[in-house]
């Protein structure tokens, strides 16, 4: 299940990339090089989170379905993933949501 969940999530920021992506390449005028900028600045947001949406949840499901399946006892790990990493991935998400601070880390990773 939520595997399934993180494929159907993924799978809306990819489309959302991919249109973002595409009306990019047709803005071509001084008004629109602005609009540019912007879509190109979502798009990496949006990589980021589809990023650090995987690197914490993939390896938790994977777990699971081993475990699962009987192939590992999963029992030690879940404890790192309960205590430590999802709570890391529920942290980051409202960081890359607001614009606020992505401005603010932009600016201060520039200087």
């Amino acid at each position: 299940v939520n595997f399934f969940c993180f494929i159907v999530i993924a799978s809306s920021y990819i489309i959302i990339n991919f249109i973002s992506g595409k009306s990019s390449r047709k803005l071509t005028d001084k008004v629109n090089k602005a609009l540019k900028k912007r879509n190109t600045r979502l798009q990496r947001k949006i990589s980021v989170i589809i990023a650090t949406d995987f690197l914490c949840w993939v390896p938790f499901v994977l777990l699971c379905m081993l475990h699962t399946l009987n192939v590992l006892d999963g029992t030690a790990w879940y404890d790192l993933f309960s205590i430590i990493i999802l709570p890391i991935n529920s942290v980051i998400n409202p960081l890359l949501y607001d614009t606020t601070i992505t401005g603010y880390i932009s600016s201060a990773s520039r200087s």
